[in-house]
Formats: structure tokens, sequence, C-alpha cells
């Protein structure tokens, strides 16, 4: 069954956490004035039994509806508040098992053509120390990063649609949603699957994933291993972050 495609822009990120370097929170999600300064900090920390010295950076980043992730130079989308974000130290050192407050300064330009969310992703890099061996190495380091969100205050738009939900092959099926408002929205919910007489035989879990503005975003379930042979309707209960819940009825054939 075909069904629409939207090239869009998405995101997801868990806490940031690698090796022995981490940041806390692992996200931020902050609503600001468009004109007005803005301050609050994040935690870097580290486990490591030595001095770390970190270098930080921004960047842009986008997901394609299937949700592959792609890291991109910073200011590179449309939707980029990488330029909006100071940080107090761009380098700075850990010392052995001890986190540092970072703060980040957010000025956002009052621009009546800004609306909704932006985004951008700072990411903190452990640098290596220098060596004085000769002849060929490797070198290793760690990275990570923190997702920020920033939403204009008072430029909202919601709206959020369930474009498609179709059984791709005997043992999958897929939902396809689309947020139409200019914020981030996460989804949640479920996707029972019914009997021929309107019991829930099985539960889908939908994930907690971002859908960021005017973008579409492509879940794919797996049907139970367990799931008997014969006809069943997928009931979809998606729940978006803004309060919506978006239905929708798929019969199908479990051979």
């Amino acid at each position: 069954m075909k069904h629409r495609l939207i090239t869009g822009l998405l995101a997801l990120f868990a806490i940031a956490h690698a090796a022995d370097i981490g940041v806390s929170p692992g996200r931020l999600d902050l609503t600001v004035p468009a004109g007005e300064p803005f301050v609050t900090t994040i935690s870097v920390l580290t486990s490591a039994g030595a001095d770390q010295q970190i270098a930080s950076s921004r960047g842009d980043w986008t997901i394609d509806p299937s949700g592959r992730t792609l890291f991109l130079p910073p200011g590179s989308t449309s939707t980029s508040a990488s330029d909006w974000i100071e940080l107090d130290a761009d380098d700075f050192v850990l010392p052995p098992r001890s986190r540092r407050v970072v703060r980040l300064a957010i000025d956002i330009p009052d621009d009546a053509g800004l609306e909704g969310t932006y985004q951008t992703v700072l990411f903190f890099t452990v640098v290596p120390p220098p060596t004085e061996s000769r002849g060929v190495g490797v070198i290793t380091t760690t990275r990570v990063g923190l997702i920020v969100y920033v939403t204009i205050a008072g430029t909202e738009r919601a709206g959020s649609e369930l474009v498609d939900l179709y059984q791709a092959d005997d043992r999958t099926i897929t939902a396809v949603i689309l947020n139409t408002g200019n914020t981030v929205m996460r989804l949640g919910g479920e996707i029972q699957l019914r009997d021929e007489a309107g019991a829930v035989r099985h539960t889908l879990e939908v994930p907690d994933v971002p859908v960021l503005r005017e973008s579409e975003r492509e879940l794919t379930f797996d049907l139970p291993d367990d799931l008997e042979p014969g006809f069943y309707v997928a009931l979809a209960l998606i729940q978006d972050s803004r309060g919506g819940v978006l239905a929708g009825e798929l019969p199908l054939e479990v051979p």
C-alpha cells in the first residue's frame, strides 16, 4: 500500500551518557520569549579517575521518517537554534569523579517571522591528552550530545494526523503520523489487536518518540510471535503530548 511521504525534520534522544562522561538532563525542552535573554544550566559529569579535558561544540541534526538520525553542521536546517545558544565555557577541565555546572544563555531574536519550536544539539567531547610516542597509532575519545528544543512562547500551533495505517507484510504493521503543528510533539498510546469477537488479544505499545514540526514519522510494529492465525482488527489509539488521540482501524489477516 502506498502512503504519502513528507520530507521533514524529526528527532529523538534519551539521557546522554557514554563511557565515563555524561550530561544531565539528557534533553532540554524550553519555552522562551523572543527578544528576552534566558539562562538555564546543565551538568557535565565524569566517573573517570583522572582529569578530563572537555571541548564543547554545537550542531544540527535530523532523522528521516524511518528513524535514522543524521548530524549536520550548525545552521544547516531552517529550524536550527544553534546561533541562539552560548555556553559560559567552550572548554574546561573535569576533575576526577566530578561534575561541572555549565550555564547556557539563550537569546532569541525579536523577529515576528520566528514561531514554534527550533532545535540544536550540544556536543561535549573528551580531548585526548598529548602523546610523545612516534609512529602510527589509534586515538579514541568520547562524545555525548544534549538535545535542546527551544519553543518561542506565544507562537505555538498544534495539530496532528494519523496519515496511514497499513500492513506491509505478514508480520508487521506500520503507522504514519504527521505533525501539522509548529512545535515538537511526543507520541504514546497503544495499538490493540482485536479478534473477530472484538476481544483484545494483544496490545502493542507506541514508543515515546518525538515528531518535529511539520514532519512525518513512520512507526513499524512487529506482530507477536504467538499471535494465532486468523482475522484481526488493529485499533490504533495513538496519543500525542498535546493531549490529542489519533485513532484508526486496520483489518488484517494473519496466516
